[in-house]
C-alpha cells in the first residue's frame, strides 16, 4: 500500500517536472548517489533473492543512466570531488558487492559497453577456493526444493524442515552452517555436504557448479577486470566483520594483501561486510589507513557525510522505474524508504 502510494506521488510529481528541476538544481550537484548492487542472474537467482537482479533489469537500469544524463564516476575521483565541490550534475557511483563471478560474465562486459567505471568491493577468501559459498548455495538449493521436506538427521543434522517455509529455509541453513563450523569443514567437505543435500531434494547440483552460481571471482578474473578500469576495493577476506580489532585489522590485512597482489594497487576504500556497522569499527578502519566505507543505509551523499559511513541506493526489483528515477534527481531521498 505505502509502495503503491509512493509511486503514485513519484508519477504525479515526474509529470509536474519537479523531478527534472531538481536534478538540474545546484542542490543535486553538490550530491552524490552511489547505487549498490550485489548479483545479476546465471539463472533464475533474481526469483530467489532480492540481493540478485536479471541482467535485463541491469541493462535497462545503465540505459536510464544515459538517458538522464548522469555523470558516473570512478568511486575515487567521485569522493574527491564530493569534498571540493567539484562534482558534475547528476553524479553517480556504481557499486558491487561481495565480487561475485557473475559480475565478471555479466556486468563487467555491459559496463564496458555503456563505458561506465565501477567499483567492485571485493571479499577474498572464496576466491581461492572455486566452490559455490556455502550459505547461499544451501539457500538456494533449499528455494529450489521448496515443494520438498528434509531429514536433516540423514546428514548429522537434528530435526526435520518443512522447505516450503521460508523461516524454515532459513532455519535448515542456519543449523547446516552450525554443523559444518563445529566440524571445522573445510570449503570441500562444505560443498560436498551441499551437493549431497541436492543431491537428495532432486536439485541439479552440477548446473549450479557449471554455471559456477554463487561462486567469487577467481583471481585471474580480479586481474582481468581491474586491467580493464574496475576498481576493485576492500570488503573483508572473510566476509566478516570481528567487533575484535586486531582480528578487524586481519580481515583488512589479508584482504588488502589479496587484491593488491592481483591488481597491483593497494585498496583504502571500504564496505561493511552484511552492512555490519559499528561505531567502534571507525578507529579501526582510520588505523587501517582507509579512506572511505559504504554502509547499507539508503541515502544520497553530500559534503557533511562521515566518509566512513557513506550512504547508498541499494536497487533492487523492488526500487521501480518511477523511484530510480527520483533517486536520481535527489527527490526520494526525502522520502520514507525502507529501512537497510
Amino acid at each position: 500500500m505505502l509502495r503503491s502510494l509512493k509511486n503514485g506521488t513519484l508519477h504525479i510529481v515526474q509529470g509536474l517536472g519537479v523531478l527534472e528541476m531538481v536534478a538540474g538544481s545546484h542542490w543535486r550537484q553538490q550530491r552524490l548517489l552511489i547505487l549498490c548492487y550485489h548479483g545479476l542472474s546465471l539463472r533464475d537467482e533474481h526469483e530467489w533473492s532480492d540481493l540478485y537482479v536479471s541482467p535485463a533489469f541491469f541493462r535497462k537500469r545503465l540505459e536510464t543512466l544515459v538517458r538522464r544524463g548522469c555523470r558516473v564516476l570512478p568511486l575515487n575521483d567521485a569522493l574527491w570531488m564530493l569534498r571540493t565541490g567539484g562534482l558534475p550534475p547528476k553524479a553517480v557511483v556504481i557499486t558491487f558487492d561481495d565480487g561475485f563471478h557473475d559480475f565478471h560474465k555479466l556486468g563487467f562486459p555491459m559496463l564496458r559497453e555503456y563505458g561506465f567505471p565501477a567499483t567492485v568491493y571485493q571479499t577474498t577468501y572464496y576466491s581461492d577456493h572455486l566452490f559455490p559459498i556455502f550459505n547461499l548455495a544451501l539457500s538456494y538449493v533449499f528455494w529450489r526444493a521448496r515443494d520438498r521436506r528434509l531429514d536433516g538427521a540423514a546428514h548429522g543434522v537434528p530435526g526435520v524442515f518443512d522447505l516450503s517455509c521460508c523461516k524454515e529455509r532459513v532455519r535448515a541453513v542456519d543449523a547446516f552452517v552450525e554443523f559444518a563450523e563445529q566440524r571445522d569443514f573445510t570449503p570441500a567437505q562444505k560443498d560436498s555436504l551441499a551437493a549431497r543435500i541436492a543431491g537428495e531434494l532432486s536439485v541439479d547440483y552440477d548446473e549450479i557448479l557449471r554455471l559456477r552460481m554463487l561462486q567469487l571471482m577467481t583471481p585471474d578474473q580480479v586481474s582481468e577486470i581491474s586491467s580493464g578500469g574496475i576498481d576493485v576495493q576492500l570488503q573483508t577476506h572473510r566476509h566478516r566483520a570481528p567487533v575484535d580489532e586486531k582480528l578487524f585489522a586481519r580481515e583488512i590485512s589479508d584482504n588488502r594483501q589479496w587484491i593488491a597482489a592481483r591488481t597491483g594497487t593497494p585498496p583504502n576504500h571500504f564496505c561493511y561486510p552484511n552492512g555490519d556497522f559499528r561505531e567502534e569499527f571507525l578507529p579501526w578502519l582510520r588505523a587501517e589507513h582507509v579512506a572511505s566505507a559504504v554502509t547499507s543505509d539508503y541515502g544520497i551523499a553530500d559534503r557533511r557525510c562521515d566518509p566512513l559511513r557513506l550512504p547508498r541506493l541499494l536497487d533492487t526489483v523492488g526500487v521501480s522505474d518511477v523511484d530510480f528515477d527520483a533517486w536520481l534527481a535527489g527527490f526520494s531521498s526525502f522520502l520514507p524508504h525502507r529501512p537497510a
